[in-house]
């Protein structure tokens, strides 16, 4: 009894549904037990063009309100008296509820993408509540307004054994398609093979990496090879599906341009299937998804329009506590996981290709890809390994704030290594009311520092670049070693002030023999004066401007030994001092050693004027070209 009272409280629902619609009553009551259950578009009765009770680019048992087609029903031309009558045909579907328990009882529209039956393609909203003991291992009950499910179904029909020409596939004999099938196909249905071109070259880039340190050796998906195509119709014995021709889903870029004629070949697919022989799969798409969100202006088409803003999806959240803290409020939460045969249960997890995104923006004419608006006192983005908090600026002297954070695990020790960028309150910098010389910027290295830490104030600091790093230091920029010491609080390290001008807080050390040059518009490469070390320990001293050059206001020249290098310069100008480096050279022991014109030596026994021999107290002598030493007066040297 109760089931005959179900089928009559169908009928009714379903005739009200089609009397409201316009349609014959008799029409839907007579479809009501040969259909699926709620279907409108009917069931076909006309296997050589599948799906002509409705439009052909929607499913044979879709529910269509608004814009009914109204044009002739063997799909003819529209006419003036047509288009008009298509005016007022739109509709609305208006759904208030409170979804208010788990799976379906918690979504107010629930949608999924399936071959399974109702009761095996719940909404998965808190389903595991089916045991009441999980109350235990939910943080929560779990309701939508809206909530979809999509994955890889199955083909609508999968058919083993058969043959194709240029716009068929034969059924093998024996095998042909029942009525139920037929129902079940329509037109401009989706339609793939497993039979491959060998034009479209193909890579096995799967893996059991637990993730490449390498991504430049990450592989995209390979290029589809299989031949596809869509129904046309059905032979009304079900011998036949007639196609609407065959080709290569991206074929003119990969080797299989489109062909007038072409034919599935009996080369199988060994990769993504192994059916080893020739499979049809009817209704199977190659790509899905959660939503597909269509946005077009098009001011050109539609120029009586007064619509010049457009939003693809818009979120408004309002926040309405009486405090803060009271709830946690999130806009769009992106979530993988892994799990089933991707998970080995020892911590390995196997990934998808190294091109898949949580959010893909592509946009060629796009002015911005995301605009972040938030309290200077939020984070902007908290990532895993990357962190920028907002703009906050240190409220007191000393204090910091991380401009931005990126971390670098260490593979053989349990440290981080963090690239830190802050900004410091330096208030003792000036004396005048606060401005933006009361702050410094720094860039450094961090070891073992607490993530998303927004005062910068953790970890082991390294080495670091500071710019502004004080008053004197404003426009300039200064490296600074995590162990520098130096007397001078404006030196801390190496600086580059405003004007150029170099400081340093330690010794400079020169490796490989380096050079010190300094830059003249009259040196040979512009390059003049010139300071090198080399191997022995010696500064060599030169310049490649034109003449030579002159080593000017020195004090005084103390070293062990002045050699070659000093006997080039062109003379000595403004010196205060030269010192021999001893006066107990006679002047037999210096006429014993070797010497050459223009030798200029202090002599310890020669004589000075009004001195007898035996008693000289010493004197500057000189070898002139004759090779006879001089005093600086031009008489003979004696002792």
């Amino acid at each position: 009894m109760k089931k005959i009272l179900c089928v009559i409280l169908l009928q009714v629902s379903i005739f009200s549904l089609s009397t409201a619609m316009g349609a014959p009553n008799n029409y839907y009551q007579s479809q009501v037990l040969m259909g699926p259950v709620f279907s409108i578009g009917g069931t076909q009765n006309n296997y050589k063009s599948p799906g002509q009770n409705i439009d052909p680019y929607i499913n044979p048992h879709s529910l269509l309100l608004g814009g009914q087609r109204i044009e002739a029903a063997d799909g003819g031309p529209e006419t003036p008296a047509s288009k008009l009558a298509a005016y007022g045909s739109n509709s609305s579907i208006i759904l208030r509820g409170h979804p208010d328990g788990l799976m379906d009882l918690g979504c107010l529209t629930c949608t999924v993408m399936t071959n399974n039956s109702v009761f095996n393609s719940r909404a998965a909203l808190t389903g595991n509540l089916t045991a009441i003991e999980n109350i235990a291992n939910d943080p929560s009950f779990d309701t939508v307004l809206h909530y979809d499910e999509t994955s890889n179904v199955e083909p609508i029909l999968t058919l083993k054994g058969v043959t194709y020409d240029a716009n068929h596939i034969f059924l093998p004999l024996g095998s042909y398609l029942t009525p139920e099938q037929m129902a079940r196909i329509h037109p401009n249905q989706y339609i793939t093979t497993n039979s491959i071109s060998l034009d479209v070259k193909q890579k096995d880039i799967r893996t059991h990496d637990n993730g490449l340190f390498d991504h430049t050796s990450a592989q995209s998906l390979n290029p589809h090879n299989y031949y596809v195509s869509t129904v046309k119709s059905v032979a009304e014995d079900g011998s036949s599906i007639v196609v609407n021709g065959w080709g290569i889903q991206g074929g003119n870029e990969t080797g299989h341009s489109w062909m007038k004629g072409d034919v599935p070949t009996s080369v199988y697919d060994t990769v993504r299937s192994n059916f080893k022989e020739a499979v049809a799969m009817i209704g199977s798409p190659t790509q899905t998804g959660g939503r597909n969100l269509y946005v077009t202006y098009d001011p050109i088409a539609r120029p009586d329009s007064s619509i010049d803003y457009v939003n693809g999806d818009e979120f408004n959240m309002h926040y309405n506590g009486g405090q803060s803290n009271e709830a946690t409020m999130r806009g769009i939460v992106i979530a993988f996981d892994c799990g089933g045969a991707a998970f080995d249960g020892k911590g390995k997890c196997y990934h998808p290709t190294y091109d898949s995104v949580g959010l893909l923006i592509n946009g060629n004419n796009l002015p911005n890809g995301i605009i972040n608006t938030i309290p200077s006192w939020g984070n902007e983005y908290k990532g895993w390994n990357f962190y920028i908090p907002g703009s906050a600026a240190p409220e007191r002297s000393g204090g910091r704030h991380t401009s931005f954070e990126s971390f670098t695990p260490t593979l053989d020790a349990n440290n981080q290594l963090i690239t830190r960028s802050w900004v410091q309150r330096n208030d003792t910098n000036i004396s005048e009311k606060e401005t933006w010389k009361n702050y410094q910027v720094d860039l450094g290295l961090v070891v073992n520092g607490t993530r998303w830490n927004s005062e910068a104030n953790s970890g082991v600091q390294m080495g670091y670049i500071s710019f502004n790093y004080s008053l004197d230091n404003v426009g300039g920029v200064c490296l600074i070693g995590n162990n520098t010491t130096s007397s001078d609080t404006n030196v801390p390290g190496l600086c580059i002030r405003a004007n150029g001008e170099v400081y340093s807080a330690s010794t400079f050390h020169l490796a490989n023999n380096s050079i010190i040059m300094g830059h003249s518009e009259r040196g040979n490469n512009k390059i003049g004066a010139i300071l090198q070390p080399n191997t022995d320990g010696d500064w060599y001293v030169g310049t490649q401007v034109a003449g030579g050059a002159n080593i000017r206001g020195i004090n005084g020249i103390y070293a062990k030994n002045i050699n070659a290098p000093i006997s080039k310069i062109t003379y000595l100008q403004d010196v205060a001092l030269i010192r021999a480096q001893t006066t107990t050279q006679t002047f037999n022991m210096i006429k014993a050693s070797v010497h050459f014109p223009s030798d200029h030596v202090f002599c310890g026994d020669c004589l000075n004027k009004g001195q007898a021999v035996g008693q000289g107290t010493g004197r500057w002598i000189f070898m002139d070209t004759a090779k006879t030493w001089r005093s600086d007066d031009g008489a003979i040297a004696v002792n």
